[in-house]
């Protein structure tokens, strides 16, 4: 299987590929399994390559105006944009890792988890609206009068992480940019009428989660699956194990594992043609569609420049990417709000020239009351 149509075929279905950008917002989210949110700019900026016409404020409106998408922790921990129809899978795919830190405190300072959790509905009647995490940690001070004084800023702490993990409560951004970040929480359930958090067990909701990372980044290696997810490779190969009337594996040249691909579209890729013209985008830091990659993330870049696309931790930098590799880097100027640009060698300057105008469009999008200033000055 020649590893440039697998990867084209990819960014087709991850709306990248010119040509197959979207109109909604909640539809890239749900081609991707949610948005990249670790960094507040990172999802904003991830939209710009994938949809037809958009500004930031779309987005925002999404999540806490038309509440389409929450925005809630899951694989590997990190925060993503959710379309409610995937909540529950990647909540209760997730839910015993990311747990995993507040039971421990509990369980290293004796505090039973029954303790705990019998302060849920004395919290449900407090955060009656949306509430800073100081407000709700001060109530919760208030409350834990059975646990050491030295240990309680400390306990409260982890108090609220513990509700928010297990869904109790929502996160929700009230500054008014969309480069900012001013968080409170909400109760999920109050805020977010959609929402059902628990609506399947972990086992089934992890088979799930394993089926539609297959269905949506496949082809893809068990150890890629493990990166993304979090899940352990124990686990994946059993789901995939009892797949294997719907899944397909296959070899690809220079890769000693396996790939997998959903049998339904097994044919589809065989008979994927190349798009027939150049093609460049810009994406986002820590971009989902490569930041879905583990082990074979090296086949969007040469191997001489891969620890330029990706740090030490494996965090993948914000790509300039010509016919699905990256040729370089760029960042965001905050000060003076425009791309930065950096090449990795000596560039076609045909393709460096379709590149800027990709740029321009990108800070169009990001600012376009800053774009119309510029131009008007110029008249």
């Amino acid at each position: 299987m020649n590893i440039d149509i697998i990867n084209e075929y990819c960014f087709m279905k991850h709306n990248i590929l010119p040509g197959t950008q979207q109109n909604c917002i909640t539809d890239v989210s749900r081609n991707h399994l949610g948005l990249h949110s670790a960094r507040i700019m990172t999802p904003y900026t991830t939209l710009c390559s994938r949809l037809n016409s958009y500004t930031p404020e779309m987005l925002t409106s999404e999540l806490y105006e038309k509440r389409n998408l929450i925005k809630m922790r899951c694989m590997r921990t990190t925060l993503h944009m959710v379309p409610f129809d995937l909540a529950s899978i990647l909540h209760m795919a997730t839910l015993d890792l990311r747990l995993a830190e507040c039971k421990l405190f509990f369980r290293k300072n004796s505090i039973p988890i029954e303790y705990v959790d019998q302060l849920k509905e004395e919290l449900l009647d407090y955060v009656n609206e949306p509430k800073s995490s100081y407000e709700i940690e001060n109530r919760i001070l208030e409350s834990i009068s059975y646990v050491k004084k030295d240990l309680k800023k400390e306990c409260a702490k982890k108090i609220l992480k513990y509700f928010w993990e297990k869904g109790t409560f929502c996160y929700i951004n009230v500054a008014k940019s969309w480069e900012r970040e001013e968080r409170k929480y909400a109760l999920t359930k109050q805020f977010y009428l959609e929402a059902d958090l628990e609506r399947y067990n972990v086992n089934t909701a992890q088979e799930l989660l394993v089926i539609e990372y297959i269905n949506k980044f496949g082809p893809a290696t068990i150890k890629d699956v493990a990166w993304w997810s979090g899940l352990s490779i124990r686990t994946i190969r059993d789901i995939l194990e009892r797949h294997t009337d719907s899944i397909i594996q296959f070899q690809v040249r220079n890769f000693e594992s396996e790939f997998y691909i959903l049998e339904k579209e097994y044919q589809k890729l065989k008979e994927y043609k190349l798009f027939d013209s150049e093609w460049v985008s810009l994406l986002a830091y820590e971009d989902p569609s490569l930041k879905g990659y583990y082990e074979s993330r090296y086949r969007y870049v040469d191997e001489k420049y891969y620890n330029l696309l990706f740090n030490q931790i494996g965090e993948v930098r914000a790509s300039i990417m010509h016919n699905g590799k990256a040729i370089g880097i760029w960042e965001w100027d905050k000060k003076n709000k425009h791309i930065n640009l950096e090449y990795f060698s000596d560039s076609n300057p045909r393709v460096k020239e379709e590149v800027k105008k990709v740029k321009e469009q990108f800070e169009f999008m990001l600012y376009p009351d800053r774009q119309i200033t510029l131009f008007d000055n110029s008249l």
